[in-house]
């Protein structure tokens, strides 16, 4: 057994999108790497029917609609503007028409192939999609812009961020992974630990060992790991990568870090301060200084 604190880091997808899905896919059966290339492995989701892994990938676009003869479909732009799986804001043009800037994830356009056949030609990267946004002075659009974090924290700390969250979610399994095999588990430090009276300490460190026994006796014993997993505590460290908009990024925010519906967990309370401080280098990147997740 082994004990570590909570940590989150920003995962900027490279421009291969499938590299993307590989990797935050890979969180859940805890294997960093595989023989399989990206996009073998993304076509082995596929046949399995995990298309949620597909929701960490970002697709952008952005599209004028003229106010005369418009060659994009309003059908699309009402879609667009209503679901919960796109992020759609647009900024009218005088005497012009609309400029839309979108976003949304790999699952909903393998899905709606429709959709994506219109919006094919005016697919964006990243940079170019600031680009236009300064281009036309629109910094609300960067409140589309999707990021993923991979976040360490406790398994009862992860269920608190779980229900809040738009489920764009990939966790370390504790049903396929046999953590017996991996070296034993490993803890991840509550937020009362560090400062607490040698005696509480004391009392985690044999109850956690006691869990740590029983699991690994359960797995001798002939029981497979998604049985074992009963005995595992709860501050057994796990691995989960969110891939949200900023929109969602700070409903979240709201929620776990300032506590706008009540008081927020401690343990959960670091986790979304972590999350905070691994996006926020980026959007000030693209935003300037004065940009807030909070």
């Amino acid at each position: 057994m082994k004990t570590i604190t909570p940590s989150a880091e920003l995962w900027q997808q490279p421009e291969d999108w499938h590299e993307h899905v590989a990797r935050c896919a890979r969180v859940c059966y805890a294997s960093e790497t595989g023989s399989l290339t990206p996009e073998v492995f993304c076509d082995s989701l596929i046949k399995k029917g995990h298309l949620s892994m597909f929701r960490h990938a970002s697709r952008y676009f952005v599209f004028m609609v003229e106010n005369v003869e418009p060659k994009f479909p309003q059908w699309i732009c009402n879609v667009l503007t209503n679901s919960p799986f796109v992020a759609c804001v647009y900024k009218k043009i005088k005497h012009q028409g609309r400029i839309y800037f979108v976003s949304t994830n790999e699952q909903f356009l393998m899905e709606h192939p429709k959709y994506f056949e219109e919006l094919r030609g005016y697919e964006v990267t990243v940079s170019d999609f600031v680009q236009k946004v300064e281009e036309h002075s629109f910094p609300m659009a960067l409140n589309v812009l999707r990021y993923t974090v991979c976040v360490t924290t406790q398994i009862s700390t992860s269920r608190e961020l779980n229900r809040t969250s738009p489920n764009n979610i990939a966790e370390q399994s504790t049903r396929f992974v046999n953590f017996g095999k991996k070296g034993g588990i490993t803890i991840c430090t509550p937020h009362w630990f560090q400062c607490a009276h040698w005696s509480k300490r004391l009392l985690a460190h044999v109850t956690w060992k006691l869990g740590e026994c029983a699991y690994n006796f359960a797995i001798r014993l002939g029981l497979p790991a998604q049985d074992a997993r009963g005995f595992l505590p709860l501050d057994t460290a796990t691995r989960v990568v969110y891939t949200y908009s900023v929109f969602e990024w700070k409903h979240i925010m709201g929620l776990r870090l300032v506590g706008s519906t009540g008081k927020p967990h401690p343990n959960a309370q670091i986790a979304a301060q972590l999350i905070h401080d691994a996006i926020i280098p980026v959007m000030r990147i693209y935003g300037g200084e004065k940009t807030k997740l909070v």
